[in-house]
């Protein structure tokens, strides 16, 4: 029954692989990418101004042959490969194509040989069961060094096979090469190196570039403008379990292997083919995909100037893992395409070896770069999070929770670096990052003082009361206990459709100039986070003028804007268009700290904060004792005159002998 039921399945999948063809697309302009993309058809790495290949159901092809789209169906050449070698019969490792068994033997080989500087470990299963392996060279394997993480992926796509093989040349090189060689030895303990050899066995084991289901796991992870919806429910299994082990990771640097182009592919992927779709770390993308184009002895002839593009600007697509990792995990990644045929004939792999060692180290030493050091508390020394930020560049990293170190690449040249965190002192201090290395610069932060003095609505009344709020728009604002920064409570935005805004807003009067800060979560449509035009999105303005907005999946994270003294309102709306829903729709602010407040010193007696003391404290008064009113500590403390740590009628003697002798 079992070989009956492994047939089956194989059959199953075969099937569903083979629903696509592989076809060439003519084409008329530029924007017929796009048209493609629209259409849900699946692009492949071959492309020109005329011509473009790519993967379509006989649906899709009677489709674009209804819409004017010239489409031939050409050779599936890996498939036909993979064929002939099943009938291969002998095998020599690093000479030929390893099979699953002959991978995991490999793996396995190696871990026993070298336990000192290698852990052998599988992140999770491919849907036919098959171990998603991952090798881990560094020399102290299993424990979370001080020291800069960095990944190597293949065979995402398992008709893409050369980087499958380099990944076990280079492991090899590593491990052979630790004490005798000096760089291997010195990547080695400098670095925690993770190398894992095939995402899709599956694939690879059926020759087809798609998992067991059918699925290209290159299309299947969160997308910032097509699925910002950072979850792993849905996908695919090979997709959840490299989420969850990069989620679990703090890596720094790493690259995606594929064939059939020959170049350094970097971020964004998207949103439109043929237009450039820079990153807010586009310069240090080009220097690290330069790192190995210029280490190839022909990256030039793959057709590209320099051997690197950006992925948007060759075509455009949705899922990739990329951008997940840059978006989502603050890992710098990029994909690189090392055979222009996507599986070569096994006599070539030992001269794709020759070609790819070099940028294949020089990529990983160059994890190596930028600002590096350990955030620590002042008094305790103990590691703490806080958000690494660059001055002009938009993009803030995390520390390694478990020690405090942080690693942020940059390129060579003088910077700002700004490390701040929830009830700390911010710093900021000047930086010059090498031409080749790194600069060290930790961080002890101190406990901000301030906070305790600090005029804070946190929600923690569960209603808003603490300060004088104005609810506007077309559904109230809420205090939520579901998503929080800090305590039990968070202020959310209220429930609104189409064409619909909801806020709150403030009008206070500040002592002196000074920043009014606060944590603000976002999860909605992600148009505009890039572009600038904003459908969806949180926005916040100090006297009806915009000081910034936000659209997309943002966790919680800070904000800190100047505000003069004087009278100002401030304001925080959630506001909808008519189309897209995504996220969960809503907006939340938590741990608003205003600047210093004309009446941020209580004066006794005067209960309704006017800095009077007269009769309508005494009606506010009353109405606390007979329960019309909601109390709270706050409240409580200005009221409870006698401190008796009740509300009674002796306050309301207090408070009329008070007014009286006044």
């Amino acid at each position: 029954m079992g070989k009956i039921k492994i047939y089956i399945t194989l059959i199953l999948f075969i099937s569903i692989a083979m629903l696509k063809e592989t076809v060439a697309i003519q084409l008329n302009s530029l924007n017929d990418y796009n048209i493609l993309t629209e259409l849900g058809i699946e692009l492949d790495h071959y492309r020109t101004e005329k011509l473009v290949h790519a993967y379509a159901t006989n649906k899709e092809i009677e489709l674009l042959n209804n819409i004017g789209f010239i489409v031939d169906k050409i050779p599936n050449q890996p498939y036909e490969y993979y064929q002939e070698l099943k009938t291969a019969s002998t095998r020599n490792p690093l000479e030929e194509y390893h099979n699953y068994n002959e991978l995991t033997a490999f793996l396995n080989e190696i871990a026993n040989q070298y336990p000192e500087i290698t852990f052998l470990e599988s992140i999770g299963q491919s849907v036919q069961g098959r171990e998603l392996w991952v090798m881990e060279i560094t020399n102290n394997p299993g424990i979370n060094e001080i020291e800069p993480e960095f990944k190597y992926i293949a065979n995402m796509h398992g008709d893409e096979t050369v980087g499958r093989e380099l990944s076990l040349y280079l492991i090899e090189w590593l491990v052979s090469g630790y004490g005798v060689d000096p760089r291997a030895t010195d990547l080695i303990n400098n670095t925690d190196i993770f190398i894992m050899p095939s995402m899709n066995p599956d694939g690879f084991e059926n020759g087809s570039r798609y998992n067991a289901n059918g699925i290209d796991l290159n299309r299947d992870f969160p997308d910032q403008f097509s699925d910002p919806n950072n979850s792993t429910i849905g996908r695919e299994p090979e997709t959840r379990a490299v989420m969850e082990w990069s989620e679990n990771h703090h890596f720094v640097l790493s690259a995606n292997m594929h064939t059939g182009a020959l170049v350094a592919n970097y971020p964004y992927d998207g949103p439109n083919s043929g237009v450039y779709s820079a990153c807010p770390d586009d310069q240090l993308f080009i220097h690290i995909s330069l790192a190995y184009a210029d280490a190839h002895p022909n990256m030039d002839s793959g057709g590209f100037s320099g051997g690197i593009t950006n992925g948007a600007q060759w075509y455009s697509i949705s899922g990739g893992m990329q951008d997940w990792n840059y978006i989502w995990t603050g890992d710098f990644d990029i994909t690189l395409e090392q055979n222009e045929v996507k599986w070569p004939n096994s006599n070539q792999l030992a001269g794709l070896w020759e070609d790819h060692r070099e940028p294949m180290l020089a990529y990983l030493e160059e994890v190596q770069d930028g600002v590096r050091g350990i955030i620590t508390d002042a008094d305790s020394g103990e590691p703490i999070s806080a958000n690494i930020s660059i001055q002009g560049i938009d993009n803030d990293i995390l520390p390694d929770p478990e020690n405090g170190d942080y690693y942020r690449m940059l390129t060579p040249g003088s910077y700002t670096i700004t490390a701040q965190t929830f009830g700390y002192i911010t710093q900021s201090i000047p930086i010059t990052v090498p031409l080749h290395g790194y600069v060290e610069q930790d961080f002890q932060l101190s406990i901000d003082p301030w906070l305790a003095e600090a005029d804070i609505e946190d929600f923690e009344t569960g209603v808003f009361s603490n300060f004088d709020w104005e609810l506007t728009g077309d559904a109230n604002w809420q205090a939520d206990n579901s998503e929080v920064f800090e305590g039990d409570y968070s202020g959310k935005s209220g429930t609104i459709n189409e064409n619909e805004q909801t806020g709150i807003s403030i009008t206070l009067d500040i002592v002196e100039n000074g920043q009014i800060s606060f944590y603000k979560k976002v999860s909605c449509e992600s148009t505009g986070s890039i572009t600038g035009n904003y459908y969806d999105y949180l926005a916040f303005y100090i006297d009806d003028i915009e000081q910034d907005k936000w659209a997309g999946e943002h966790e919680w994270s800070f904000e800190q804007f100047n505000i003069s003294e004087g009278s100002h309102n401030m304001k925080w709306i959630y506001i909808k268009d008519g189309g897209v829903d995504s996220g969960e729709d809503c907006a939340w602010v938590d741990y608003i700290v205003f600047p210093d407040l004309v009446n941020s010193e209580n004066i006794y007696g005067d209960i309704n904060q006017d800095l009077e003391v007269n009769v309508v404290d005494i009606v506010l008064l009353v109405n606390y004792i007979l329960g019309n009113e909601n109390i709270n500590n706050d409240i409580l403390e200005i009221s409870d005159l006698n401190n008796d740590s009740t509300l009674d009628v002796l306050d309301i003697i207090t408070l009329v002998n008070l007014i009286m002798n006044s």
